[in-house]
């Protein structure tokens, strides 16, 4: 009768568990978008017009605050990692070598910041663009 009882444990935490999740999970739904996002359908047409300054405009703000999030990420990151290079390693990798994984959140600190960079290149890039249609607009 004890064995019954341990084999249904799993099944009751993790419905335990996605009754507390779910209503976090609805909300993160149910939050509006905002303006500068778009869908990837969205992108995907504004990226193959290109044929105004509004969309050049769109274009701008979305790499923008795309920038904004893997800068954030970035410095997680790295506040990560250096948390962990004062810490003693406790794991033990395969090799049996002591590791606390600092590396891991370097190198992901590293790859999301030249990502950032890359996303505040594209928006400077269409920021140029739009005003490029702007003034061609106002010239004709």
């Amino acid at each position: 009768m004890n064995t019954t009882r341990n084999n249904h444990q799993p099944k009751l935490a993790a419905i335990l568990i996605s009754l507390v999740l779910l209503p976090s999970l609805m909300a993160a739904q149910a939050t509006p978008n905002n303006s500068s996002q778009l869908s990837k359908k969205e992108l995907k047409t504004i990226s193959a017009t290109r044929s105004n300054s509004t969309a050049q405009a769109r274009l701008a703000e979305y790499y923008r605050d795309k920038a904004r999030e893997l800068t954030a990420k970035a410095q997680d990151f790295s506040a990560q990692a250096h948390a962990l290079a004062k810490q003693p390693a406790l794991n033990e990798s395969k090799m049996g070598i002591a590791c606390n994984c600092e590396n891991h959140y370097r190198y992901f600190a590293k790859l999301y910041a030249e990502e950032a960079q890359e996303s505040e290149i594209l928006a400077d890039h269409h920021e140029q663009l739009a005003k490029l249609y702007v003034a061609n607009e106002s010239g004709r």
